[in-house]
């Protein structure tokens, strides 16, 4: 019995082993070239806000205004990479496989 526990332990090892071979997790190359995307449309929207969208009125100085501008811009840049991030891991282990109906 000791042989059969340890030869299926083996077998689950080896197996563990071929599958994370191409399991890249968090440093997948499709997760990374999004985040930089990501990355890159925040600081394009940061020069837009800045150059278009600061103004000093009555109620807010040109400071203020400058300071909601970015927080609007990076905290729905974060909030859209996110989304991004999650579906995209998503598609990486899908919990449901399409099944071949029979005859098809």
């Amino acid at each position: 019995q000791a042989y059969g526990a340890q030869s299926w332990s083996f077998v689950v090892r080896s197996i563990w082993r071929f599958a994370m071979v191409d399991c890249l997790g968090f440093m997948s190359h499709g997760l990374i070239y999004g985040t930089a995307v990501w990355l890159a449309f925040g600081l394009v929207c940061t020069t837009i806000a800045s150059k278009f969208f600061v103004k000093e009125t009555p109620r807010i100085t040109k400071e203020e205004s400058s300071q909601l501008a970015m927080v609007v811009v990076w905290v729905s840049t974060i909030c859209m990479w996110l989304f991004w991030a999650f579906v995209y891991m998503h598609q990486m282990v899908p919990l449901i496989y399409p099944e071949r109906a029979p005859g098809a």
